[in-house]
């Protein structure tokens, strides 16, 4: 991931005043507390989505609604958002761009169409 600095779009590519490469930590990026099926992981300096196995107690009595015999579904939901935020980047910095070079490795042969949006979350 690459910081920087922009002044204008007609001047040429901006120097990067930091690049961070997930090999040490996240560097205080979390994950979306809404999203419960799945997560990001740090693996081997790589960001990568996991889906959240379902953990269930076998003491349901009060619980009678639910039902221990129901089947899960190992696949990923389709459209779904899985956020990953940044940590609040305040405005006197003065960042306007954010880099990411990625690559989307699946382990299925399914042939979906994925897509990475960037969003920037700044303080006022």
């Amino acid at each position: 991931m690459v910081f920087a600095n922009v002044a204008s779009a007609s001047e040429s590519p901006p120097e990067p005043f930091h690049v961070w490469t997930f090999n040490e930590n996240s560097g205080r990026w979390v994950n979306d507390a809404a999203n419960w099926h799945q997560k990001w992981q740090l693996t081997d300096g790589a960001v990568c989505l996991k889906n959240v196995p379902i953990e269930l107690d076998e003491g349901t009595g009060d619980m009678p609604w639910l039902s221990l015999n129901s089947e899960k579904d190992a696949a990923p939901v389709k459209g779904a958002k899985i956020r990953f935020w940044s940590p609040p980047i305040p405005a006197a910095v003065g960042m306007r761009c954010v880099s990411m070079a990625y690559l989307v490795d699946l382990d299925s042969g399914d042939l979906v169409d994925y897509g990475l949006s960037i969003l920037q979350h700044q303080e006022k």
